[in-house]
């Protein structure tokens, strides 16, 4: 049983006068970025069964420091010992976790397009393994869930994506504590994105695990819950430890004085409720339903700050959406009276530009404002930029520095200067305060209310409660309905909390759960139904043609003519996978083709030496591409003249023969099944196991998708995309033996084709560019589709030449029927 902690002289002593060993120890850290540095000079300690409030502003080093605790970044200078070992430079992500060290970080790193249970394998390989491993991951997340956030509904089959920014903050939460060896859980900014109840849950079960002996770190900008639970607190300033003790005894006030700002008594006096009500209306919003919401309707006039309270997920994101859309609109049942600006609190996902200056970030939406005679005017870009910067107090060097060098806060600050400056009637803000401190939120408190004594209508939606004492009215939303208003004398977190929650007997399910579920279902059947509708239609017009192709024979041909363009169609989904574009895939089957052809048949020893560097080109490519962050387009394009080179080299002219074991093995007869059908369908087959059912097919899917998340949980990131490139350069290896087989000869050139036509088979499969999302049987899909679009154009009499410019148009309408109805589906 673990010992209760006692501070006694600057030290950690356990109740009975026994001195403590820390379960982590630092002792003079350093950690500079060029100039910059982050960390200096901080010894820092956590012992056993403990919670640590680690405080401090943006920018202030906290971060970073947590970053070396997690093996995320090595130390400059200084000592770091787990468990009373130290860790050398080799320390990383995967020997922090050994040490069971876990990390939630306030940037998300899940795989947004895994699903929950394939992130938590992702995260404990040692403990989700074998044949079973799915089952084990859905378990393990189920009662991970299940322990720290009783009732949240969350599904482990359902994909990250489709989840709301609260439910994936509860995902990586219960994923990294749900390790049995787990001694030490680092969170940073963990209710940032919680609602009260999911907050007060996290916390409870903190303090459960404290008694059982685990440790924590918790980083929060929210004072009253730090001081509710953690037993010590460390402050940093610029870098260092400005203060560190026991949190007893220490109040808001004193805290706020350390943390280097001005205690507050409390938020601005309400305005006069008079002038208010004579006010011109500024939104109103009658009877509007779409998705979870079932009924909103309220109405809300110039220089009002109105709070849209409520637990998580009913509605208030999808109301200040809509308003934010009907700017462009007339009619329907929202109404606006002015320019919108919308400031959304996931700056990663809906906030930055994160290639551009910062100047460039801020200005982005007052281009009109700064464009003279079609001319943008870049001295007044920086004069608008720089008035910006002193308003909000922005910290940075220059306004050309990359947006990215910014803190957390500092970026917050840049996107709402960017919705400031475009000078709006209306501003709307989606959870704008998440993950920025104290001093940062008091002075955009400070700005909010200057606009809103302008004559600005601002409307806020806020998963921290206590941000609604800064508002004149707040509107809580329960069940998808607007269902009590507060005036601002009337709010308070006990009045918030009661209003949010319903009387009513449910399933146990939110209507937020119930709408997610049902979305997931509808683009699940999109992405799976499109590939398969589109080949179904051009085979039913090819067969109305010719009837004939719906015999044995007439299969046998059009399959005879898609499996060499089915393995490179696969070639090209490990790549895709990967986030990247082979545009050399068919140069290199031109390559194989030619060998093949030619020494093949003359000189199996130099074949075979050939075979090795071939299958050894793709791996190697795909780690230069990621040790030297080359785009792969350019490395891809740039190879493919070396392969059209090279192949030209063994074979000027078409030319050539089949090996005999190839023509042997292409007449073998295999019972009910074609040859050119197996071929078809195999390689599909292959990509599916090795990307669905192995266990490091989720890995590789998840780099394609978030590398940092990959990297976060203690995988390589090289491994992954050497391992996805050699299995592209395997499978198109296979293709340009394949197309010797067809052709029963060699041509340097004659599978140029097969690199476009690869990309629209893939795409058309319902694959993603982004990385990650890939279908290997809607690839086979799509290729049949592509070889058939050539059948019926030959049916039809029609010329060679339209064949490209079809199977485009078809490419374009697939996609866009797809992107139509998923956008349906929301």
């Amino acid at each position: 049983m673990t010992k209760p902690l006692m501070h006694k002289a600057d030290a950690w002593v356990a109740s009975d006068g026994e001195a403590l060993s820390p379960l982590l120890s630092m002792r003079a850290v350093q950690k500079s970025f060029g100039p910059t540095r982050a960390v200096q000079d901080v010894d820092f300690d956590v012992f056993s069964a403990e919670i640590v409030g680690l405080m401090g502003g943006n920018g202030a080093g906290k971060s970073t420091l947590m970053k070396l605790v997690g093996g995320l970044l090595g130390a400059d200078e200084g000592e770091l010992r787990l468990l009373g070992n130290r860790m050398g430079s080799e320390y990383d992500p995967r020997k922090a976790m050994a040490a069971g060290v876990r990390f939630v970080h306030q940037e998300l790193s899940l795989c947004s397009n895994l699903r929950v249970f394939e992130n938590f394998a992702i995260e404990l390989p040692d403990l989700i393994r074998g044949a079973r491993w799915k089952k084990t991951a859905k378990g393990f997340a189920r009662t991970a869930l299940d322990e720290v956030f009783p009732g949240s509904g969350i599904d482990p089959n359902a994909k990250v994506a489709a989840l709301s920014l609260s439910q994936q903050q509860m995902v990586e939460i219960a994923r990294a504590v749900s390790h049995p060896g787990c001694r030490l859980v680092i969170l940073d900014e963990p209710t940032s994105s919680l609602g009260s109840r999911e907050a007060e849950q996290l916390r409870e079960f903190m303090r459960r695990r404290r008694r059982e002996g685990l440790s924590f770190i918790f980083i929060s900008h929210r004072l009253h819950e730090t001081l509710d639970l953690v037993d010590r607190i460390v402050v940093m300033r610029n870098g260092r430890v400005a203060w560190a003790g026991a949190s007893a005894g220490i109040d808001a006030a004193a805290l706020i004085e350390m943390l280097g700002g001005r205690h507050s008594e409390g938020a601005r006096h309400a305005q006069d409720s008079q002038v208010t009500q004579l006010s011109p209306l500024a939104v109103e919003v009658a009877d509007f339903s779409q998705g979870v919401v079932k009924s909103a309707s309220t109405q809300i006039r110039r220089g009002e700050i109105v709070g849209f309270a409520g637990l998580e997920g009913n509605g208030q994101r999808q109301v200040l959406k809509a308003i934010f859309d009907a700017r462009s609109r007339d009619g329907g049942s929202i109404t606006v009276h002015g320019s919108v600006a919308y400031i959304s609190g996931d700056r990663a996902h809906e906030g930055l530009f994160p290639l551009w200056s910062i100047d460039e970030n801020l200005a982005i939406s007052s281009l009109s404002q700064l464009t003279k005679r079609f001319f943008l005017s870049l001295s007044e870009l920086h004069q608008l930029a720089d008035r910006w910067f002193a308003k909000l107090k922005i910290r940075a060097e220059s306004g050309t520095d990359s947006i990215g060098s910014l803190s957390g806060g500092n970026q917050q600050k840049a996107i709402i200067g960017r919705a400031l400056a475009s000078k709006p009637d209306i501003i709307l803000l989606d959870d704008p305060t998440r993950g920025v401190d104290l001093g940062t939120k008091s002075e955009l408190y400070q700005v909010f209310h200057e606009l809103a004594a302008q004559g600005c209508c601002i409307i806020w939606y806020s998963t921290d409660d206590a941000e609604f004492l800064e508002c004149d009215r707040t509107i809580v939303f329960r069940d998808g309905r607007t269902s009590e208003v507060l005036d601002r004398p009337d709010v308070s977190l006990e009045r918030l909390v009661a209003a949010s929650f319903s009387t009513a007997e449910t399933d146990g399910r939110t209507n937020a759960q119930l709408t997610a579920e049902r979305q997931r279902r509808r683009e699940a059947t999109v992405s799976t139904l499109i590939p398969l509708v589109t080949f179904s239609l051009m085979f039913a017009l090819s067969v109305a043609l010719n009837p004939l192709i719906f015999t044995s024979f007439g299969l046998t041909l059009v399959f005879s003519a898609a499996f060499a363009l089915a393995f490179a169609a696969i070639s090209q989904l490990f790549i895709i996978t990967a986030g990247d574009i082979d545009l050399g895939v068919g140069a290199f089957i031109g390559l194989v083709n030619t060998i093949a052809a030619t020494w093949f048949v003359t000189d199996p020893v130099l074949a075979f030496i050939c075979t090795v560097g071939m299958l050894a080109a793709y791996p190697l490519m795909g780690l230069f591409i990621e040790v030297r962050r080359v785009p792969a387009i350019i490395v891809t394009l740039g190879l493919s003249f070396v392969w059209v080179g090279l192949a030209t080299l063994r074979l000027p002219r078409p030319g050539g023969a089949e090996p005999d074991w190839m023509a042997k093995i292409m007449q073998t007869d295999i019972p009910l099944i074609p040859m050119p059908v197996l071929l078809c369908v195999l390689p599909a087959l292959a990509a599916f196991v090795l990307l669905f059912v192995w266990r490091y097919g989720t890995v590789m899917r998840g780099y394609g998708a978030n590398p940092k998340a990959i990297e976060a949980a203690g995988w390589s990131t090289k491994v992954a995309k050497t391992s996805l490139y050699g299995l592209a350069g395997l499978f198109a290896f296979l293709a340009g033996i394949l197309v010797t087989a067809s052709t029963q000869g060699g041509d340097a050139t004659g599978s140029d084709s097969m690199t476009l036509l690869s990309v629209a088979a893939v795409v058309l499969g319902g694959a993603a560019f982004s990385g990650g999302v890939v279908a290997p049987f809607g690839a086979l899909f799509g290729t049949l589709t592509l070889v058939l679009v050539g059948t019926l154009l030959s049916l039809l009499g029609a010329n060679a030449v339209f064949l490209p410019m079809v199977q485009g148009l078809l490419l374009l309408a697939a996609v866009g029927v797809r992107t139509l109805l998923v956008e349906r589906s929301q």
